[in-house]
């Protein structure tokens, strides 16, 4: 089965055209084991006790993908290629180890089953890029929006969790940091 792809961007979050182009494994082999991107997640993270200085230093220096496909220019009339992904972000939870348990949870739920699971750069969210169904007979917006809809219906049912709803366009950013245990899924089982 063939991967997803996303368009991948350098840092800062300003920066709007693409450095190029990742499929999921490869955004867990980075996200897991790239020293640089472990050096800036750690960076980032030293400044969680200031909110407005640890928002500056994730966008400035973390890079990012658009888990919704690729992109000339990241807007959403430059879609070129849909992934059949989106990103679910579930922020502001009690602790890391919290996080970690959630990231651990929602990968394993088998209605949402996300291709990737990883803990976001503050330690007490977790982003999930999550497959989708393309379809032949509706808009790539008409889709995306309704199982981006369904799942966070889905989260709020079975979960309690709040998805942050600023995840509710095509070309959403999703900030990458350092999870050595992100969890990916082997779709070829």
């Amino acid at each position: 089965m063939k991967e997803s792809i996303f368009s991948f961007f350098n840092a800062p979050v300003t920066n709007q055209v693409p450095n190029g182009v990742v499929c999921v494994s490869q955004l867990h082999a980075y996200i897991t084991a790239n020293e640089w991107l472990r050096e800036r997640t750690d960076r980032v993270r030293a400044a969680s006790s200031d909110e407005k200085r640890f928002r500056r230093l994730k966008q400035s220096l973390l890079p990012y993908v658009t888990p919704a496909g690729v992109f000339s220019y990241r807007k959403e009339d430059f879609l070129l290629v849909p992934s059949g992904e989106f990103v679910i972000d579930i922020d502001h939870l009690p602790s890391p180890e919290e996080a970690i348990r959630w990231r651990d949870t929602l990968f394993a739920d088998e209605r949402l089953r996300p291709d990737l699971a990883f803990v976001s750069p503050s330690t007490t969210g977790v982003k999930l890029i999550v497959p989708y169904r393309l379809s032949v007979t509706a808009t790539i917006e008409w889709a995306f929006d309704e199982a981006r809809r369904s799942a966070w219906e889905y989260l709020k049912w079975r979960y309690g969790l709040e998805a942050d709803a600023s995840n509710a366009d095509l070309s959403r950013a999703c900030f990458l940091c350092h999870d050595p245990s992100a969890r990916l899924r082997d779709r070829n089982r």
